[in-house]
């Protein structure tokens, strides 16, 4: 009989540690990102004492189904997530100051609601966390949790990464699963367009000198109203993103509507152009036909 109670003990014992053996590897696989290693010691969501929240116990877990309920309210329309992406740069980029000395780069998965909003973000290992204050993710909500189990709402996920050289980068956490269209409906008669690309032209002289501080051309989408007013611009270059502020986009976007962060009106008909500001101090509009997102 003792040799038979022992015997059980040690099949007990190993179905327990074997579960939650299988609850850690569900666990990694839940939050779903790339190349993900179960160590507690450089693993933030695998360690007790940096995750106070995570429950190791099979029978009392409930976080799976809310992280699956979650993934299944994920944006995956590419156009939509082209849009959020926007937003999101714009609200990040111009608020980050500490771009100096990082020693290498600093990765975050971030949520991100219909409206814009950022919801959550979640560094993707211990020197992003650490070094979190030397990001504006603070400035938005004050600590960072699990995506997608803490988010009880639709959202959009991306992978934001604050280079060491200083840029910033944002994609869908997913990849884009085509080519995304410019959202809204859209001016397609010439004569109009015409009519908005000379004025388009005519305001932006008004307010560029003509230097840059870039070895590459700076390239923009812009869209406009019928009446001529910057409703919506983004950078379709690297270093258009590098040195936006050298242009007179963001300041006659914030003087029109009082903020960089400013959502498109999406039903309002737009002209769209493709805007070059040329190293040697030239300025090429032309229409924007064939939208080519790079």
């Amino acid at each position: 009989m003792y040799v038979y109670m022992f015997i059980f003990n040690i099949y007990s014992h190993y179905q327990v540690v074997n579960l939650d053996n299988q609850q850690l590897i569900a666990d990694a696989q839940e939050t779903r990102i790339p190349n993900l290693k179960l160590n507690p010691k450089i693993n933030p969501k695998l360690n007790p004492k940096l995750n106070p929240k995570l429950n190791l116990n099979p029978k009392l877990n409930q976080n799976r189904n809310n992280s699956s309920m979650s993934s299944r309210r994920e944006i995956t329309d590419d156009s939509q997530l082209h849009s959020l992406k926007r937003q999101l740069f714009n609200q990040i980029n111009p608020i980050w100051s500490d771009r100096t000395n990082l020693t290498q780069d600093l990765v975050y998965r971030v949520a991100v609601a219909t409206n814009g909003n950022i919801i959550a973000y979640q560094p993707i290992d211990i020197t992003a966390r650490n070094q979190l204050k030397r990001t504006p993710f603070p400035k938005f909500i004050r600590q960072p949790s699990i995506i997608p189990g803490s988010i009880n709402q639709t959202f959009a996920s991306f992978r934001v990464v604050f280079r060491k050289s200083g840029a910033l980068e944002i994609s869908p956490w997913w990849g884009f699963r085509k080519t995304p269209d410019v959202v809204g409906d859209k001016i397609t008669e010439s004569r109009i367009i015409n009519r908005l690309q000379r004025q388009l032209t005519k305001n932006l002289r008004q307010y560029w000198d003509g230097k840059t501080s870039s070895k590459q051309d700076l390239k923009y989408r812009v869209a406009v109203n019928k009446s001529g007013i910057i409703t919506d611009y983004e950078p379709i270059n690297q270093v258009a993103y590098d040195h936006f502020r050298e242009t007179p986009l963001p300041f006659m976007y914030q003087e029109l509507h009082g903020s960089n962060v400013a959502a498109p009106n999406e039903k309002e008909p737009l002209a769209h152009f493709r805007v070059v500001f040329k190293r040697n101090g030239l300025l090429e509009i032309t229409p924007w036909k064939l939208y080519l997102f790079k």
